[in-house]
């Protein structure tokens, strides 16, 4: 935790008070609002008033509108960039849901499962969500170049008869259907928003807390294993300690929290947790068997020795890095002897690892096995720094390029079709203090904000093994500059290139905020 100071809570006390006069800054651009001087003094002095005596923060009611969200923008939104990680095949359900969509057999249906909110029934008052799926299709069989070509073509929200009961109300929306369809748009990116943050993002975080841990107690501080891994354990602990249980985690949403942007209180909105560790729920209610059987899009949390495809640039981007990581930690792996005491030791810490995270490989399957133990150390490294930066550094970005990010939504989701062109419709009246706690969270928590990077590959076994790692540093640099020739949107990057901050646009070493 002294490390954790140092490095991390003194960022956030020194940046706090910067940070809320950006995020004023921001919203009242992006809502359209004008603030005079003594407006933005005013505001800052009661979110400082905050920090310093948890006083409750007023805002004021200044109003404007999130900015106009088309169907270019969300598709690219849903389909390319960060959100593209919640793409799955259908399930079971989708049959049901997919009534009256018209079936083409030239494209392959995927979609963007956000059931997950349906566990939220009682969001603040005066604010809405609602559970939605988003479908889109690419040519079937899509040929080189096109496995990209995604279109949206509907989205299944849902609604409730009562205020507080369960979403027993549906309707599917097309492109056509005016008002209903702009807004079912804004509602399916709060719900990408809080999966992606919430159930998403923590598979990257919180499973990786008992391999960190048990890494560091059993084996042994001379072992190849423990000297790969552990440039890459630093920080993670505290992290995500704070994240979990901190009294003023951005889980715990209050009036008194300025920067929890989420559309409902803390034990309200922590229902959608539990998702990313044990997939979709039962449905509880006969009204919901549309939530059952979602393996495809909520599946239980497993342990992988290699990426899961993700069909979008942002997936491939991801990927990509992976099989330099494994050719590095084979090599190490390599200089293991198979006679040596070493491997008893694997054995014990695959076996305690296994033993809380599904899907590990015990000692039994790992035993002399060199090839699944480089894919077992490949993967915690891929995770733990190129994930885990790559999606924070692109959730800042959607702020940074001012797109729509409406984490709190104040018209009631579509209950039926409203037939006609209605590019023009944004969610009614929002106010400025539904988006200072977004912009403050993202400046706060998502921008990127590294203690060590990637690219020092600081390793005990420097010395005895350094040619490896001189090859690790020139094969990551080719992989690197390779992908942003491919994908230039995706600015994170290996080492800081002009007008780039190391600390906020190169892959951190390892999960460090």
């Amino acid at each position: 935790m002294v490390q954790y100071q140092k490095d991390l809570g003194t960022y956030y006390d020194n940046n706090a008070l910067v940070f809320t006069e950006s995020a004023i800054s921001y919203s009242a651009e992006l809502l359209g609002i004008s603030l005079s001087f003594e407006d933005r003094v005013e505001i800052t002095a009661d979110i400082a008033a905050w920090y310093e005596l948890g006083s409750p923060v007023a805002y004021g009611d200044y109003a404007g509108h999130y900015p106009e969200l088309s169907d270019f923008s969300f598709a690219n939104m849903i389909a390319h960039g960060l959100l593209s990680k919640l793409l799955s095949k259908l399930d079971p359900p989708d049959g049901v849901l997919l009534q009256g969509f018209p079936a083409d057999p030239a494209r392959e249906v995927w979609k963007c499962d956000l059931t997950h909110m349906l566990v939220v029934r009682k969001p603040v008052a005066g604010e809405y969500v609602a559970p939605s799926v988003v479908y889109l299709s690419r040519p079937n069989r899509p040929a080189p170049g096109q496995e990209y070509d995604f279109r949206v073509d509907a989205i299944r929200i849902f609604s409730q008869s009562q205020p507080g009961g369960p979403y027993d109300r549906w309707v599917l929306l097309a492109p056509g259907d005016g008002k209903a369809w702009q807004l079912a748009k804004y509602f399916a990116l709060q719900g990408a928003l809080v999966r992606v943050n919430l159930i998403d993002h923590p598979m990257v975080h919180f499973p990786s807390d008992a391999i960190n841990a048990i890494t560091k107690s059993t084996l042994p501080t001379d072992h190849l294993v423990l000297q790969l891994l552990l440039p890459h354990l630093l920080l993670s602990l505290p992290v995500d300690n704070k994240v979990l249980e901190g009294k003023y985690s951005l889980l715990n949403r209050t009036w008194t929290y300025p920067y929890s942007p989420y559309p409902a209180a803390g034990e309200e909105i922590r229902k959608v947790f539990p998702f990313y560790w044990q997939g979709s729920p039962p449905a509880s209610d006969p009204t919901q068997t549309w939530a059952t059987d979602r393996a495809n899009a909520f599946p239980p949390y497993q342990f992988r020795t290699e990426p899961r495809e993700v069909p979008s640039k942002y997936g491939t981007f991801l990927n990509s890095y992976y099989p330099t990581i494994l050719t590095f930690a084979k090599g190490v792996v390599a200089n293991i002897p198979d006679d040596s005491a070493d491997w008893e030791a694997i054995r014990f810490w695959a076996d305690c690892v296994a033993s809380w995270i599904p899907g590990f490989p015990d000692g039994q399957a790992i035993y002399k096995n060199k090839e699944l133990l480089a894919r077992t150390c490949a993967m915690v490294i891929w995770n733990a720094s190129i994930v885990h930066t790559a999606d924070h550094w692109l959730m800042h970005q959607m702020f940074e390029q001012k797109l729509p990010t409406p984490y709190i939504l104040r018209d009631p989701p579509p209950v039926e079709r409203t037939p006609g062109v209605d590019p023009e419709y944004r969610p009614a009246v929002n106010l400025i203090r539904d988006v200072i706690p977004a912009r403050l969270c993202d400046l706060m928590f998502f921008l990127p904000h590294c203690t060590t990077q990637l690219s020092e590959f600081k390793y005990a076994f420097a010395n005895t093994l350094a040619p490896l790692i001189e090859g690790f540093r020139q094969n990551m640099v080719a992989t690197d500059e390779s992908l942003h020739q491919r994908f230039p949107e995706f600015g994170i990057s290996l080492y800081p290139g002009p007008n780039k901050d190391p600390a906020k646009d190169c892959f951190a070493a390892g999960v460090q905020f």
